[in-house]
């Protein structure tokens, strides 16, 4: 009987570190469990800023491309621009030129008229 208490007293012991681990392990799980709902609702969080940020990136290379392509229709415009007034400049220069030119043979063939006056009048 004795041998019988002390082996029952054991089992008894080992029934009641067999709760305590199991307690532990039922704690440790619930733990687990929350963690995992934590990390699920983080990758939810995280998941739909990667979603906006793409959508985000994506508006952003749109606008990218708008303003390069309007900043090459100015400068293509404004080369078109720079080339037109050079022209025009030019042309001025040359009808400036082409002017003085005929100032300068009107002032000589002035001079030459007034020396045969001077001639004729004498």
């Amino acid at each position: 009987i004795q041998k019988l208490h002390r082996k029952m007293a054991k089992i008894e012991g080992e029934n009641i570190q067999n709760k305590r681990l199991v307690e532990t392990l039922e704690t440790s799980l619930d733990e687990n469990e929350i963690n995992l709902r934590v990390a699920k609702q983080q990758l939810h969080i995280l998941q739909r800023e990667k979603t906006e940020l793409i959508e985000q990136t994506k508006t952003l290379r749109s606008q990218l491309d708008e303003t390069t392509a309007q900043f090459e229709y100015a400068r293509t415009s404004v080369y078109q621009e720079k080339k037109d007034i050079e022209t025009i400049l030019e042309e001025e220069r040359k009808a400036k030129e082409s002017a003085e030119k005929a100032r300068r043979q009107l002032e000589s063939r002035m001079e030459e008229l007034m020396a045969k006056k001077s001639k004729f009048m004498c």
